[in-house]
């Protein structure tokens, strides 16, 4: 048997034990989905329905990435019963997100079909299902938890050993603004700002445009919130300029009734996001085409936004 065919019969073997477990019935037909940038998808149609089955990856030996991903379970499916637009989520008969099958945590979710947006597209629809989002959520006030980054943080990355000397060069030449960028968008350890259950990661590339309306898809990073900070990250994430990142927060404003403060901490969750995206891909996976792509455009966005930081922080007086 060759490698491609044993490899398919395990995925096989996978998927019909990830029916049996999440009590979906006899598989008939699985298509891979292309696309996952940190876990593998599979499109599963049964005798019940069809599927999207998660096979987990990132992050899946850490010690506390089960606890994580139930945590964050517990969120989308209180989202799903409140009505926000998503998938709905199967769990295991006991309840669970996660089911172990040979080695591999799985999941499952019922398949939508649509379309995933670009960036530019569909800003006020974004707006209103984060708006949504936060309205259903459990609310708390706490204290920002931002950690920031100092240069030396960002200089001992770019002379990590076996970098391709590209990407070392383009951090080393960045360490300075980037630091810059986390100090000017670090907040006070004394605020307090409210928080809610909320999707984490509500990115174009986690929505899925079906039937006329944008669903909120892939809900793994799910956890308590800065509301503030979290409409900031999507219309940085969604908008191609501060005008479209002006129209994401004037959507999202008028929806929730929140008025969003115009300064530069609000900006300290996207950061800190993308900060962590660009340190796990060059630490780990410098050594992909994948994750070199993923660490040199990450950097160019931290750095764009840090030359365009009084521009955004000044279009937040004008929503």
């Amino acid at each position: 048997m060759s490698r491609t065919s044993t490899k398919l019969v395990q995925v096989e073997t996978m998927m019909a034990k990830a029916a049996e477990g999440f009590g979906l019935g006899r598989v008939e037909t699985m298509i891979r989905v292309e696309g996952g940038l940190s876990n593998d998808m599979w499109r599963v149609a049964t005798e019940s329905g069809e599927y999207a089955v998660k096979v987990m990856r990132a992050h899946a030996d850490a010690a506390d990435f089960r606890g994580n991903v139930e945590a964050a379970f517990k969120i989308e499916k209180n989202a799903f019963r409140a009505g926000i637009a998503c998938p709905e989520p199967r769990p295991t008969p006991e309840g669970h997100a996660l089911l172990r099958v040979d080695d591999s945590w799985l999941r499952v979710h019922r398949w939508c079909e649509g379309s995933s947006p670009s960036p530019g597209d569909h800003l006020e629809d974004a707006g209103v299902l984060l708006a949504k989002i936060h309205r259903a959520g459990e609310k708390s006030a706490r204290a920002l938890d931002d950690q920031t980054r100092e240069a030396r943080t960002w200089d001992a990355l770019a002379e990590l050993p076996g970098l391709p000397g590209p990407l070392s060069d383009q951090l080393r030449s960045a360490a300075p603004e980037l630091a810059r960028l986390c100090a000017a968008t670090a907040a006070s350890s004394r605020l307090v700002t409210e928080y809610a259950d909320s999707h984490g990661d509500l990115d174009p590339k986690n929505t899925l445009f079906a039937s006329g309306r944008l669903l909120a898809v892939d809900w793994d990073a799910a956890g308590l919130r800065s509301i503030v900070q979290e409409a900031v990250c999507l219309a940085l994430d969604w908008a191609e300029d501060v005008e479209g990142f002006r129209r994401v927060l004037t959507a999202y404003a008028d929806s929730s009734g929140t008025a969003l403060p115009t300064e530069a901490w609000a900006f300290g969750g996207w950061v800190a996001a993308l900060s962590g995206w660009l340190t796990y891909n060059v630490e780990q996976r410098a050594d992909t085409d994948l994750g070199l792509r993923e660490a040199s455009e990450t950097c160019a966005r931290l750095l764009s936004l840090h030359r365009a930081l009084d521009e955004h922080v000044s279009a937040l007086s004008n929503l």
